[in-house]
This record gives structure tokens, sequence and C-alpha cells, in this order.
């Protein structure tokens, strides 16, 4: 070995020793987003799940009257199912499949996809001003 090559030997060492040091650090930024969304996912399931709920003590007591609302009723009843069924599918689906079938839905709906996230921006906000947050 040469002189030169022996001392660039050590500095080659300490690259590579940081190098790695970046990937674990990268690696616990990525664990740590995972953790994140696996727990926004699992909370907005169970947020879900509650209003599923209410929709469909609602839903009940509209079926229960005459006329009109009794329609009104069979129709929140079926918002409720939609609202179980995607709390079911939310807690049974990994970030990773969620991820895909978000773009998917969003590359074959651009506008539809801007306009629920407009108006879930919206209804946000609007509970966040309401609670005084």
């Amino acid at each position: 070995m040469t002189e030169q090559s022996q001392m660039n030997q050590p500095e080659m060492k300490s690259t590579m020793g940081q190098g790695d040091e970046e990937c674990r650090a990268e690696s616990r930024r990525e664990e740590g987003r995972q953790r994140y969304v696996h727990s926004a996912v699992e909370q907005t399931s169970k947020l879900l799940r509650n209003l599923s709920q209410r929709v469909r003590s609602v839903a009940e007591s509209l079926r229960e009257e005459q006329g009109p609302q009794r329609r009104v009723g069979r129709t929140v009843e079926r918002v409720a199912n939609k609202l179980e069924s995607s709390a079911d599918y939310l807690s049974g689906t990994s970030t990773t499949e969620l991820r895909n079938d978000v773009a998917s839905v969003v590359k074959r709906y651009p506008l539809r996809s801007v306009g629920v996230l407009f108006g879930v921006g919206l209804l946000l906000g609007t509970a966040i001003r309401r609670r005084g947050v």
C-alpha cells in the first residue's frame, strides 16, 4: 500500500460510518412516520365507528316516524353503514395499501379529490374554530 492510500483509509472508514449512521437515522425517522400514520388511521377508524353509531341512532328514531322522515331514516341508515365499512377498511388495511389506494383514486378523480379535500378542510376549520383551539 502506498503512503497516500494508507492515510486515506481511516478517512474512508469514517465516511462509511457516517453513511451507516445516516441510514440508521433515516430508518428511525421512517419508523416514526409509520407509527404516526398508523396511530392516525386507528384514531380515524375509532371516530368513524363512533360517528356511525350516532348516525345509526338518529336513523332508528327517524324510521319510527311516518311519511318522508321514514325515507330519510333509511337514507341515514345507509350513511351509517358506509361509515362503518369505512372504519373496517381503515382498520384492516396497511398504510402502504392505503397510500396506494389514495394515490389511485386521486389519479382517477383529481377534481373530485380536490373538492373532497376542500370540504374536509372546511369542516375541520369549522370544528377547530368552534372549540376555540
